[in-house]
């Protein structure tokens, strides 16, 4: 990773040797994320969301509004933005770390559009997501995924975490990272 000036961000060489700027979401980034929902197949929206949603659903302008302005208080969403040949910038993933009390824990949620799957890109949002944790002094990151979903599992594991049954669900598991 190096810095990124042009973005506020740092930029990544993906395992094909595409760069990638990994930056804070903006309330510009309202139209990309609809081009960046449209890239996400049903498959990996259950995988996210544990139920469906259509890509109506996800491009409501309420819901980006909300999703593109995040309070610092409450935590950070990071984009991966990929710019073609013409300058042309697509979003490509999102990472998102909420707090979710006041001893110090917080919630990681990761979406890839489906063509960036495999390429290290979830793995390099996910350390992002791990570093700004610990800049924030948070103590405890964890995040749910379904069973089924190795490459989640894979991306978790190389972070650190440890990977738990949720108690009362077959279908879902926990994943932890203790910060202190």
């Amino acid at each position: 990773m190096d810095s990124d000036g042009s973005t506020g961000g740092v930029r990544v060489r993906l395992r094909d040797g595409t760069l990638v700027a990994l930056r804070p979401i903006r309330p510009a980034d309202e139209p990309l994320m609809v081009a960046f929902h449209g890239g996400v197949s049903p498959r990996s929206v259950y995988q996210r969301y544990f139920h469906l949603r259509t890509l109506e659903q996800r491009i409501t302008q309420t819901r980006l509004a909300l999703a593109c302005k995040v309070d610092p208080a409450v935590g950070l969403a990071i984009v991966a933005e990929h710019r073609d040949a013409d300058g042309h910038a697509t979003v490509v993933a999102l990472g998102r770390l909420t707090r979710t009390d006041p001893e110090g824990s917080a919630e990681v949620a990761l979406l890839v559009m489906d063509r960036w799957h495999g390429l290290g890109l979830g793995s390099a949002i996910m350390q992002a997501l791990v570093a700004a944790a610990r800049e924030f002094g948070l103590t405890r990151l964890y995040g749910d995924m379904l069973a089924d979903n190795d490459a989640m599992r894979a991306v978790v594991r190389r972070a650190g975490f440890v990977i738990r049954a949720v108690p009362g669900d077959a279908v879902v598991l926990r994943a932890e990272l203790a910060l202190a």
